[in-house]
């Protein structure tokens, strides 16, 4: 009888080999959990939510935080996707990114419906997003929408979507461009006597502060050589007015906690215009810096930066790709607020989003009551509060995840159980339509 190696299922799932192809996808695909990408405006509450060791000592070390951590990302024409791809881990301890295995084993994993309608990948972008600072002002292209569900937050958090008026477009664009330029003018003037790194940490909670006077800043402990900070007092007065300018434009929405937010153009604008659907422009995080947990959930895509907020380092801009694709009319913050609603026939299951670019269901099983997942095309899964068991109708175990954890479920599996192991366990399914 032939004995099959088994110590690697990674390579013995890469080469095709039968039985370990059906042992793996009988049970659900778990990824790894700290594909984690620094960002200049993350946080560290990611790895406690995750349950992983802290790092306290990580902002003095490089001055960025975990501002990201990629938990879907299997599509390779995205650059963002490519560079940060999500690792499958099986139980002997081996592991191959998720893009390669679907590239090879696509028709076990997502079968022949799934390809036909997107090919050998999986095109959804989920990442929890750990903000601690102010984003950039952002847009994407076309059907390129978002959807956040808020982990957690500190208390007076809030972000930014959408323009709450009319917005002339070329007096936007000239107003971004010259804030650039004066911002690369202060820079120019500075760097012999600071680096960009320090320039942030200084400049930082005084532009923040709205009212901050701007003897606040060169009276304060870290300024040397104040007659060249008195030489640029024009310049940062004026940087500050326009990062107040464009942040006062948008509209801001307060977070909680289990709050649902959509960031799509709404409804009444699509009709007016027959354009297609696309984010609003956003600025997550905000400048009090009031930290924020959530899943974003997206598909891949560019991401156009149409303002820094005054960041330093500089990054670069997209001011006229940002503009081009972004609505500039009037929206409300109400108008971005989902609230889940209950699921026919399917008790303990909510739905946030379901339309022609991605569906959102949240799972809320409890101790006395699982929750049913009906047989469906190729899904993720992800534990966003609590600790769950899943189990297939023959009573089987096909995984168990804990908070912060995710995972696909292949095209074998289904229908299945969920099962709470802790109180108050919910977790987030998200799925493609497929064979639309």
């Amino acid at each position: 009888m032939r004995v099959i190696a088994k110590k690697n299922h990674a390579e013995n799932l890469l080469r095709g080999n039968k039985e370990i192809v059906s042992e793996v996808t009988k049970k659900l695909l778990k990824l790894t959990t700290n594909n984690f990408v620094e960002r200049p405006w993350g946080g560290m509450s990611i790895r406690r939510f995750k349950g992983l060791c802290p790092l306290p000592d990580q902002f003095v070390v490089n001055g960025m935080g975990l501002g990201e951590s990629f938990e879907l990302s299997a599509w390779d024409e995205d650059g963002e996707s490519k560079m940060y791809p999500s690792i499958l881990r099986f139980a002997d301890g081996s592991e191959v990114p998720l893009s390669e295995l679907l590239r090879v084993r696509a028709e076990e994993i997502l079968g022949d419906e799934f390809i036909e309608s997107y090919g050998k990948a999986f095109p959804l972008l989920i990442k929890t997003l750990d903000i601690k600072e102010l984003l950039s002002i952002q847009g994407h292209p076309t059907g390129n929408t978002e959807l956040y569900i808020i982990i957690d937050a500190e208390p007076g958090a809030t972000l930014r979507i959408g323009f709450r008026e009319d917005i002339n477009l070329k007096q936007l664009e000239t107003k971004l461009q010259k804030g650039r330029l004066q911002q690369e003018a202060l820079l120019k003037k500075l760097e012999p006597m600071i680096s960009s790194l320090d320039l942030q940490k200084v400049l930082q909670s005084w532009i923040s502060d709205r009212e901050a006077p701007f003897s606040n800043l060169i009276n304060g402990p870290d300024i040397q050589n104040i007659e060249v900070w008195l030489s640029v007092e024009e310049l940062l007065i004026e940087l500050k007015s326009v990062y107040w300018h464009v942040l006062d434009k948008m509209n801001v929405i307060p977070v909680k906690s289990g709050q649902v937010i959509y960031n799509a153009n709404p409804q009444r604008l699509l009709d007016q215009t027959g354009k297609l659907v696309t984010a609003e422009a956003h600025a997550l995080g905000n400048p009090e810096n009031k930290e924020i947990l959530a899943l974003e959930i997206r598909r891949p895509g560019p991401t156009y930066r149409a303002w820094d907020n005054v960041r330093f380092p500089v990054r670069d801009l997209d001011i006229s790709s940002a503009l081009e694709v972004l609505n500039l009319q009037r929206t409300d913050a109400s108008e971005f607020i989902v609230i889940p609603k209950k699921v026919n026939d399917r008790p303990g299951t909510f739905c946030s989003l379901d339309n022609d670019i991605f569906c959102v269901e949240h799972l809320r099983p409890n101790r006395k009551k699982p929750v049913l997942v009906p047989k469906m095309p190729p899904h993720f899964l992800y534990v966003i509060y609590g600790h769950a068991r899943f189990i297939d109708i023959n009573d089987v175990e096909i995984g168990i995840l804990q908070q912060g954890e995710s995972a696909i479920v292949p095209k074998a599996l289904g229908p299945y159980h969920v099962e709470s192991i802790e109180p108050e366990t919910e977790i987030i399914k998200v799925n493609l339509p497929v064979g639309v």
